[in-house]
């Protein structure tokens, strides 16, 4: 009689799109028929980064103390620091990969060792998208020994919604403000679109940092929308339904994501997206929505103007959709990812 699969996953704080996936992940993963430990780390206590970023290192170390010999190791946060502790342990051991922009800034005063390095020391790489595959055969990993598996959403939770949380029509944008969401363009596209729809608003849901806020709000003074734009910052996840259905449209035209969750969230309660010619974004969409260049609002303005303007148009998007979230779910995922990392037991 064998014994059971251990299974420790190392996760960590956070508050953005990841944390609710790897809560998702970890949720179907403890429904498998194996015995799953979840290592929890807050590296986040303080507003200090100095602080933070020792209580880092103290993690790291912390979890090579927490993992015995025989248990498989999988690790959520490919950016995180406490990613270097797989360095140390010499169990079979997994990571979940976003998207790469640069290596962590902590690599360039650690002699000998390159972001790279770390990811070839695992037995296998797990990538939330195609893309993000591509990203690490550029980067010169073995991509053999990685697999793209695909997040995915509660459908329970994320299902259309006939209830009205806003009074006025509007158009959606979902996510952080850093650069590569692209909030300047996605304003710009807005400023256009308000000349022929005066009373429509943006509806921008997430948090962001002070200095990326900053950079929003002057672009906002500067195009002028101050009346139109409308931010609610965090918004709970029970929630995020009935704004999505309420929506005339969601605007995402990313420059770059690993997987881009709120497309799918969309999707699935019948809400038109409209994304980035870009992968992942085109990747996920399939041929079921319209993708835009992200560098150029008129473009984008004017497929908004046509969901906008065509209710036929707009209800095959909303069917095309809903047929297309279908493929996105968690337990879908958890099974590939436990297959995957127990295939050679």
């Amino acid at each position: 009689m064998t014994n059971k699969i251990t299974l420790k996953v190392i996760t960590e704080k956070r508050s953005d799109a990841i944390y609710i996936c790897n809560k998702s992940l970890i949720q179907n993963l403890q429904k498998k028929d194996a015995d799953i430990k979840v290592i929890f780390l807050n590296n986040r206590l303080l507003q200090s980064s100095l602080f933070n970023f020792i209580l880092g290192v103290v993690n790291t170390i912390r979890i090579i103390s927490m993992i015995n010999r025989n248990d498989i190791v999988l690790f959520t946060d490919p950016l995180s620091f406490n990613l270097l502790a797989s360095i140390l342990i010499p169990n079979k051991k997994y990571v979940i990969f976003y998207h790469y922009e640069k290596d962590p800034f902590y690599y360039k005063y650690l002699p000998f060792i390159s972001y790279k390095k770390v990811l070839d020391k695992f037995n296998g790489i797990i990538c939330i998208s195609n893309f993000a595959l591509s990203q690490l055969d550029s980067l010169g990993v073995n991509i053999k020994k990685c697999r793209a598996i695909y997040y995915g959403i509660d459908h329970s939770l994320f299902k259309p919604s006939t209830s009205k949380t806003y009074p006025y029509d509007y158009i959606l944008s979902v996510g952080s403000e850093e650069p590569r969401k692209n909030m300047e363009n996605v304003l710009k596209t807005f400023q256009i679109l308000i000349k022929d729809y005066p009373n429509l608003k943006l509806l921008k849901v997430g948090e962001a940092n002070g200095h990326n806020r900053k950079k929003t709000m002057h672009y906002i003074e500067e195009l002028q929308l101050t009346k139109s734009v409308i931010f609610t910052d965090y918004v709970k996840e029970e929630e995020l339904p009935q704004i999505y259905s309420g929506a005339k449209l969601l605007l995402f035209p990313s420059l770059l994501e690993g997987f881009g969750l709120p497309i799918v969230e969309a999707m699935a309660c019948g809400c038109p997206v409209i994304t980035s010619d870009r992968n992942p974004m085109k990747e996920l969409v399939g041929t079921e929505q319209y993708t835009v260049n992200p560098l150029d609002p008129n473009d984008i303005a004017a497929e908004c103007k046509k969901i906008l303007l065509d209710d036929v148009y707009r209800q095959t998007l909303i069917d095309n959709g809903l047929l297309r979230a279908k493929g996105f779910n968690w337990e879908k995922t958890a099974n590939e990812v436990y297959e995957y990392m127990t295939k050679q037991m």
